[in-house]
């Protein structure tokens, strides 16, 4: 068995393969100072109640863009599995040419998304991932990571608009039924969410655009919100909420040859 760990600021999104199969998959939150032990507490109780065990464990792949976390999770895998664990970056993926000025500041799970966006959909393709930042990742004709775009996420958006207005109540980002909102919630979820989906589709034909890419390029969805922004995007073409945990699995299946 692999556990497929990807750390995000905001959750951690685990996933856990029987062969090329994903068995069971979870949503947490990412808590930047837990330790090795509360790792292991987590860990046990997710297991547990797919009918697992640590035990079981053939390996494990992290892709981590918090820091604080990577070197616990780097132990973690060394106790359960007796070796360390293959933790991602732009090394782990020789085979996919990064066109960054510095491929080492690519986040790791931007490189997933993007291999297994290939795996997928084969190139040219983007991938739209709708996390903490709202990030397009972008993939050439010719398997190349060519760069991306990186925005304020959907609920980061609302987070900052809530600490800023002091008359404003916190409500929850949905897809409204009207633009013309009738009442401060109704209007603050039009112009978060539509806003939110506005800046998707302007920079999905800005992408287009400047890579020269066909009109029925794929543009792949993945993250939290994939599915209720995508119901209202009119570039979106396909929404993939385990796009993330494939792409860990393929990595940890080619590295080890």
């Amino acid at each position: 068995m692999l556990l497929a760990i990807d750390v995000g600021n905001t959750h951690t999104v685990v996933g856990l393969f029987e062969a090329t199969e994903l068995v069971a998959d979870w949503r947490i939150s990412t808590s930047p100072a837990q330790t090795i032990d509360e790792l292991a507490v987590v860990y046990r109780v997710l297991l547990d109640g797919a009918g697992r065990s640590l035990s079981g464990l053939e390996g494990m792949a992290v892709s981590s863009v918090v820091p604080s976390l990577t070197a616990e999770y780097r132990s973690v895998g060394e106790r359960w599995c007796g070796k360390e664990p293959l933790i991602i970056d732009h090394r782990a993926v020789p085979y996919l040419p990064v066109k960054n000025h510095d491929p080492a500041s690519v986040g790791a799970d931007r490189l997933v998304n993007a291999v297994a966006a290939i795996e997928t959909y084969g190139t040219p393709v983007v991938v739209v991932d709708l996390g903490t930042a709202t990030t397009l990742d972008v993939i050439d004709a010719g398997g190349a990571y060519a760069g991306g775009v990186i925005a304020p996420g959907i609920a980061t958006s609302a987070n900052a608009l809530f600490q800023k207005g002091a008359r404003l109540a916190r409500v929850e980002i949905v897809k409204p039924e009207r633009v013309v909102g009738r009442s401060t919630e109704e209007s603050i979820q039009a112009g978060v969410f539509l806003g939110a989906v506005g800046a998707v589709d302007t920079l999905v034909d800005l992408v287009r655009e400047e890579m020269g890419f066909p009109a029925g390029v794929p543009v792949v969805a993945t993250g939290g919100l994939a599915s209720a922004l995508a119901s209202a995007s009119r570039t979106i073409t396909q929404v993939d909420e385990t796009l993330t945990l494939r792409g860990i699995r393929v990595i940890w299946e080619r590295a080890r040859g």
